[in-house]
């Protein structure tokens, strides 16, 4: 019996030294970086850090969190994320890095590959943080201007982009697990969101401008914003945004929401050329009508549908072929649909798809749907 209760205790005694959090910190004891930018001073080569923290220490009953910065700069990222220890008492928390800012200058002389990887191999940071580009001067002004909505500039700028393919359709967003695939990927093309500083007021603001291209992890080029929906109605990517264009001349403007949008894509090759094919189905409600159009009749409905058929199709056709004579490069991951659907004839084509890409013939079909008039008669 004594022995029993002795084995009893021994084991009460153990579960009492297995609890708790082996790593356990307090608030306290950490600072809790929400962004990151990251610059490069090509003089020197040293990566030049800058952290967004959240300033949990200095937050007063239900008052907004706001931020702090702290600077840095090494051999490499990692190099500079462990030199900012020398200007904190406490370690920095990765965990809730919400969005990572990159200079233009980096992504185009070095690539974006290195600083991805870091954070990859890092065991805080989440693979879902948004990663954009920075078409200032340096990466740390985006960081450093004036939030609207949040005192948290990188949660703004992180909850602008995953909202925007439903409202404006005027960029794309990539987290960072989806970077590495699209760098590492067969016939894949990277492209990120890029965002620039404007003034709202008396505030300095970030604004959402586009995105930007790359050739495997170093970018080329730009896209503006209104450029930008085409290219998401072909990588079929739009959840909402709107369109606007005359109905009859300059002075008949209307403007359409885009409720749903589905682009079927398909890529053949044959005897040396390459075809694609885009079949667009889009719904949309009439918003704003300047035109002489009543749109309370089927007829004239059915008008409108056909003009806004015309016009879409107009504008993704231009923007493929500015793409293919201008920008030169399958930014469209079409290599990858191809190599999905054909490897054997992908693997043929490989070492010249950029050529290929280049000559390739576009058909394209759009079918519009109003399904809101925005009148009730005759509807």
């Amino acid at each position: 019996m004594r022995r029993k209760l002795l084995y009893v205790v021994l084991l009460a005694l153990c579960c009492l030294s297995l609890t708790g959090c082996w790593n356990y910190r307090g608030l306290n004891d950490m600072d809790i970086v929400t962004g990151l930018a990251v610059d490069r001073d090509m003089e020197t080569g040293l990566y030049q850090l800058t952290f967004e923290i959240a300033d949990t220490q200095n937050a007063e009953g239900d008052g907004e969190v706001e931020a702090k910065y702290v600077n840095s700069e090494g051999e490499t990222v990692f190099d500079a994320i462990r030199n900012s220890k020398k200007r904190l008492i406490n370690k920095l928390y990765g965990g809730n890095l919400q969005t990572l800012i990159i200079s233009n200058q980096i992504a185009q002389k070095d690539g974006v590959s290195g600083i991805i990887e870091e954070l990859l191999r890092d065991g805080e940071p989440r693979e879902t943080l948004s990663v954009v580009i920075s078409q200032e001067e340096s990466a740390s002004e985006i960081l450093l201007t004036d939030g609207i909505d949040s005192k948290i500039i990188a949660y703004e700028i992180h909850d602008m982009i995953q909202e925007d393919s439903k409202v404006t359709a005027s960029t794309k967003n990539l987290p960072l697990y989806r970077v590495y695939s699209a760098i590492q990927g067969t016939g894949n093309a990277l492209v990120l969101p890029v965002v620039h500083v404007i003034q709202n007021g008396e505030d300095t603001v970030a604004e959402v401008n586009g995105i930007a291209m790359f050739e495997g992890d170093q970018m080329i080029g730009y896209q503006s914003p209104e450029n930008t929906m085409y290219y998401l109605f072909i990588i079929d990517e739009i959840d909402g945004g709107a369109l606007s264009f005359p109905a009859a001349d300059t002075d008949e403007s209307i403007s359409l929401e885009i409720k749903n949008s589905k682009t079927k894509i398909s890529v053949a090759y044959e005897d040396g050329q390459v075809t694609v094919h885009l079949n667009v189905k889009i719904k949309l409600n009439v918003t704003e009508s300047k035109s002489q159009l009543n749109i309370s009749e089927a007829k004239e409905r059915k008008q409108l549908e056909t003009l806004t058929e015309q016009i879409v199709r107009e504008r993704i056709s231009a923007f493929f072929h500015e793409t293919q004579t201008q920008t030169r490069r399958d930014i469209f991951g079409l290599g990858r649909l191809l190599y999905q659907r054909e490897p054997d004839v992908w693997r043929s084509v490989e070492a010249d798809w950029q050529e290929y890409f280049q000559n390739a013939s576009l058909s394209v079909k759009v079918t519009a749907d109003m399904i809101s008039s925005g009148v009730l008669k005759d509807y």
